[in-house]
C-alpha cells in the first residue's frame, strides 16, 4: 500500500509522455542551416539545406530519422559520407579511404531565418 503514490505517479508520467509524444507531428518543408566549426584557428562554414517532404540533404537523397539525418554524395570516384544530427545540431562529413589524422571535425549548426 505505500508503494500505491508511486505507481499512481508512473501511470500519470506514462500518460503524458504518450500523449507529448503522439501530438508532436514530424517536420514539414525545407530548412536552411549555416554549420560552423572552429580548427587551427580558422571558422569554417558550411551551408546546409533539409527537405523534409522529398527526404533531401543538399539536393541528394538521405535518411531521416528521430535523431539522425544521413546523406552520402560520390565525386570524383570518392564518397563522402555525412550525418547530421538532429538533437545536438552536430554536422560531420568523411570520406571513404582517408583516414584523418585527427578525430572528425564537428560542425554545430543552426537554423537559419531568411534576411529578406
Amino acid at each position: 500500500m505505500k508503494f500505491f503514490p508511486l505507481i499512481i505517479f508512473a501511470l500519470c508520467l506514462m500518460v503524458s509522455w504518450t500523449t507529448f509524444a503522439s501530438d508532436s507531428e514530424p517536420p514539414t518543408g525545407s530548412i536552411a542551416l549555416l554549420c560552423k566549426m572552429s580548427r587551427h584557428s580558422q571558422v569554417m562554414t558550411q551551408a546546409l539545406s533539409i527537405d523534409y517532404d522529398k527526404k533531401l540533404a543538399n539536393g541528394a537523397p538521405a535518411t531521416f530519422t528521430t535523431s539522425i539525418i544521413s546523406w552520402t554524395v560520390e565525386h570524383d570516384s570518392k564518397v563522402e559520407h555525412h550525418e547530421l544530427n538532429r538533437i545536438t545540431g552536430t554536422y560531420y562529413y568523411w570520406t571513404d579511404n582517408e583516414t584523418p589524422a585527427e578525430p572528425l571535425p564537428a560542425f554545430s549548426c543552426q537554423k537559419v531565418s531568411p534576411k529578406f
